[in-house]
């Protein structure tokens, strides 16, 4: 395959990963709107006729194709679908942190509340929480709407829910639970409007989560995105079942909330089913509607409520609080992925594939071609071309370009420096979505990001130096050749080309070009010298400097070769000498920077939740950043004894 061929192909790699990412878009949005299942009640005491309480957020008409599964068999209802009739315990938890007091966030959060309190029918009974400096019960389970109004808003403006310094979260949610424990006849609901991070109460995340969890509630948050982490709250929606619903505009608080009360107050639903079983006997049951699916699993003969009697075998906490359960994050990692994987394929295409003469000529060889073919093949490479020369551009401002040529230079990659620069920065967006998805914390991610833009710079100086090095090695012997060609009647210019196609790179290859420079009319000292700058060679600059006095002055040029050579060697016989004397130095120098890096991976892979918290407690990403930087100055103090100029 051809050239034009790979980077047409290419183009079309670019062209379908982001229909890919139009499509998954589509998806989402076809996701979101449909509507929300839960089966949070199975009344199993009798086994010919189960009794099962679900939620559902959908159109009341779609409920005419539920279909329900038994262990795998399809099981007919008993009757129609009918509206839940029953009384309901609802608790406000109302967040009052600083978060909440931006831009009308909270007063949002209370008009959602007193809406609800308002709207809600005879037999609904509410109780108000507030998570502010500390877990406050405003208003206990009651049906009283004007108490339960005054509690949230006040009167004549004072008293309701302020604003606060704290955000007890957890602790509000242990009130709550112990509220509904309290009313058992009743269905135990919770709505938490949140928009902060507990900075109170934090240590309290497994008592609140097993308040709300014993209570057998299901739970509604309500989240005001833009100053806080969703993943706790969205993973006790998993655990304990509910829905999570989010807005980054403080003035749809109110919204989310009157959504949440629609769905407690007249989206539930009942029905019964003949299991067939005997009592004692578990029943695996599977409800669909449409697209939406909710399991259970209970054991025949009793009356379970909630998530943890429902489904036993739940994730647990810890296993499903997860950076990509925010469908945003996910969806914004998906999106890089997919950019670095279309970039990575360009880069590599740029890297194997180069243009030659024919491709180049061939518009104006055929102009009566395939004009279509040719303009799709430019247009779909239009984007990656412009993004190099954006990034050419950038450098150039900013001083990088210059660099990143000579290092390429030296590390013999074909690549320009734009079409490089492209590279770094896909290399280091895909590494950083990697370490998301195999972290699953931000910070995870962070560092994977960190390692993903120093591990590039270090690959191509490692190549530089090692090119540098057999460079350096080669000099010696390729003096000596060239004073044997001066010996045996050659021009400078004749010695120089002979000895080009003697040696092995990258010597041969730095003087081909010197001899391909001064064919074309540059002068041989300034081809020599531009070479010795290229490879960083203090050494060959010595040389070629010798060269210039010597023919300016002149004198025996092959003795002078000679000499240089000698003593070339002699300063390399001490290099290797130092570095035979400083090995053990080394040696230790690249165990002790390795072992903690080492030895934290390891524990991080047998016990992942032990290491996590360094990534998730403020205290253990300070003392992790502390750890790097203490690492650092001592590899460098090793490096700086250990390193002897000669």
């Amino acid at each position: 395959m051809g050239a034009r061929g790979v980077r047409r192909l290419t183009a079309v790699a670019v062209v379908c990963a982001f229909a890919l990412m139009g499509v998954l878009g589509a998806a989402s949005v076809s996701a979101q709107s449909d509507g929300f299942l839960l089966i949070r009640k199975a009344d199993a005491k009798d086994p010919s006729k189960v009794q099962l309480d679900f939620i559902w957020t959908g159109a009341q008409g779609d409920l005419s194709g539920l279909k329900l599964q038994q262990g795998g068999q399809d099981i007919p209802p008993i009757g129609a679908v009918a509206e839940l009739k029953t009384d309901k315990a609802i608790v406000l938890v109302l967040d009052s942190g600083p978060a909440m007091d931006k831009d009308g966030a909270l007063v949002s959060a209370r008009k959602g509340a007193v809406d609800l309190v308002n709207s809600s029918p005879a037999g609904t009974q509410f109780a108000v929480v507030q998570a502010g400096d500390k877990a406050d019960l405003r208003a206990d389970m009651t049906a009283d709407k004007k108490a339960l109004v005054q509690a949230i808003e006040g009167t004549n403006g004072s008293g309701g829910i302020g604003p606060t310094k704290g955000s007890a979260v957890w602790s509000a949610l242990t009130v709550a639970g112990s509220v509904l424990q309290q009313n058992k006849a009743l269905q135990p609901n919770v709505v938490l409007i949140v928009g902060d991070n507990d900075n109170v109460s934090p240590k309290d995340e497994p008592v609140g989560r097993n308040a709300v969890s014993s209570a057998g509630a299901t739970i509604w948050v309500n989240e005001r995105l833009g100053y806080m982490d969703p993943t706790p709250y969205d993973s006790l929606v998993a655990q304990v079942g509910g829905q999570a619903l989010a807005t980054d505009n403080p003035a749809k608080v109110n919204e989310l909330t009157n959504q949440s009360g629609t769905a407690i107050i007249s989206k539930q639903y009942t029905l019964a089913y003949n299991s067939g079983l005997k009592s004692q006997d578990v029943s695996d049951i599977v409800m669909t509607v449409g697209s939406a699916t909710s399991t259970a699993s209970f054991i025949l003969g009793g009356v379970y409520q909630g998530n943890s009697a429902l489904r036993p075998n739940i994730v647990t906490p810890a296993a499903a609080a997860t950076v990509f359960q925010n469908k945003g994050i996910f969806a914004v990692a998906l999106v890089l992925a997919l950019l670095a994987a279309a970039g990575f394929a360009y880069a590599l295409t740029s890297l194997f594939v180069k243009d030659d003469l024919s491709d180049v000529l061939q518009p104006y060889a055929d102009p009566y071609g395939d004009e279509d073919e040719e303009a799709g093949a430019l247009g779909n490479s239009a984007i990656m071309k412009r993004a190099v020369e954006l990034t050419e551009q950038v450098a150039e401002s900013q001083g990088f370009l210059t660099r990143a040529e000579g290092a390429l230079e030296r590390a013999n990659l074909p690549l320009r420096a734009g079409e490089a620069l492209v590279l770094y920065v896909v290399i280091v967006i895909l590494v950083t979505v990697v370490g998301l998805f195999l972290t699953r914390n931000m910070v995870g991610g962070i560092l994977f990001g960190v390692v993903g833009a120093l591990l590039p710079v270090t690959v191509v100086n490692f190549l530089a130096k090692r090119r540098r090095k057999a460079f350096m090695g080669q000099l010696p012997d390729t003096l000596s050749l060239l004073s044997g060609t001066l010996r045996a009647g050659y021009s400078l210019m004749q010695g120089v080309e002979a000895v080009s196609q003697e040696v092995d790179d990258p010597m041969g290859i730095e003087l081909r070009r010197v001899v391909t420079e001064a064919r074309l009319g540059r002068p041989l000292e300034e081809s020599l010298e531009a070479s010795a700058d290229r490879m960083d060679s203090p050494d060959f600059a010595w040389a070629v400097m010798a060269i210039r006095i010597q023919r300016e002055v002149g004198g025996n040029l092959s003795e002078l070769l000679m000499t240089v050579a000698d003593t070339m060697i002699a300063r390399e016989r001490l290099r290797r000498d130092v570095a035979a004397l400083t090995a053990e130095g080394r040696v230790s120098a690249v165990i002790l920077g390795a072992l903690p890096a080492g030895l934290g991976l390891l524990m991080y892979v047998l016990n992942p939740e032990y290491v996590g918290v360094l990534f998730t407690d403020s205290l253990g990403i300070g003392m992790l950043i502390a750890a790097v930087v203490s690492m650092l100055i001592g590899f460098l103090w090793m490096k700086k004894i250990i390193t002897i100029e000669i």
